[in-house]
């Protein structure tokens, strides 16, 4: 009895245990890197496909930081930010699946963005805009509509939604050109999924 109840006793240990062991395993691995940049420099970004989100923040710095399904995809990640005085150069290369970036730089930024294909959030980053990806989804926030003096954006199948610019539109080849009287520059195309551009800023009166 005594050796059964032991027996039993490693049995449920072992029940109770996999689970755990199953989590663990499908926990996301991360890592990160780190450097310094001014605000008011040109940031030029080269995107493998993934899901991507760029804020800008306080800090004179840009961090990237990814996440992976395991660590064997994480082994599989390439991140580089290079910088030299005004001028920084991100340049990713993950997994087809499962890779996931947050990147941070300066508030004030100028922006230039080419992702293969995935998801891509640009939030509160004042300056110019170049962005373009081949499929997925683009949601950009724009600040404040009038701070822009030329704004066009593109797609050659899916839907363009431009709230802060009341246009709306679907189908193939859509795209609308806007023209104002502020110091930056917003150019955004995608061949096909979904464009967004949205402000979570209130106009200036």
């Amino acid at each position: 009895m005594h050796m059964r109840g032991i027996m039993a006793a490693a049995v449920l240990a072992a029940f109770v245990a996999g689970p755990a062991v199953l989590a663990t395993q499908d926990s996301r691995v991360t890592d990160s890197l780190e450097r310094a940049f001014a605000p008011n420099g040109r940031i030029t970004m080269d995107l493998s496909a993934g899901e991507y989100r760029i804020v800008g923040g306080p800090d004179h710095r840009i961090r990237l930081d990814w996440s992976v399904r395991d660590l064997d995809q994480l082994h599989r990640v390439m991140a580089r930010a290079d910088v030299r005085g005004a001028d920084a150069t991100i340049t990713t290369d993950g997994p087809q699946s499962h890779f996931k970036v947050a990147i941070q730089v300066p508030a004030r930024a100028d922006l230039y963005i080419r992702l293969t294909a995935g998801e891509l959030k640009v939030e509160n980053i004042q300056g110019n805009k170049d962005i373009e990806s081949h499929a997925g989804e683009l949601d950009i926030d724009v600040g404040r509509p009038e701070e822009y003096h030329h704004v066009e954006a593109s797609i050659w199948a899916g839907e363009i939604h431009a709230a802060p610019y009341q246009v709306s539109k679907e189908g193939l080849f859509r795209s609308f050109d806007w023209k104002g009287k502020g110091p930056y520059r917003l150019h955004a195309r995608l061949k096909a999924g979904e464009l967004r551009l949205s402000s979570k800023l209130p106009a200036e009166r």
